[in-house]
């Protein structure tokens, strides 16, 4: 697998993990109590998703920190 590709994969990864129905789910549950991140189906309010997107920017910054592969 080359380099390009593994990161691709990683950012794929990372990405489906967030941007997940059932994640937003969790998230509502967990922070409901401060906003209101997704309706009842996992579908994500605009707080939501902007807490989605800046979540994802920092795992895949915290990702490319690892050391590099050759």
């Amino acid at each position: 697998m080359t380099l390009k590709a593994k990161y691709a994969f990683y950012s794929t990864l990372i990405f489906f993990l967030i941007a997940n129905p059932e994640t937003y789910k969790m998230t509502q549950k967990v922070l409901g109590w401060l906003f209101m991140v997704a309706d009842g189906g996992g579908c994500p309010t605009a707080p939501g998703f902007f807490l989605h997107t800046t979540i994802f920017f920092f795992v895949l910054w915290g990702v490319m920190l690892f050391p590099r592969d050759s």
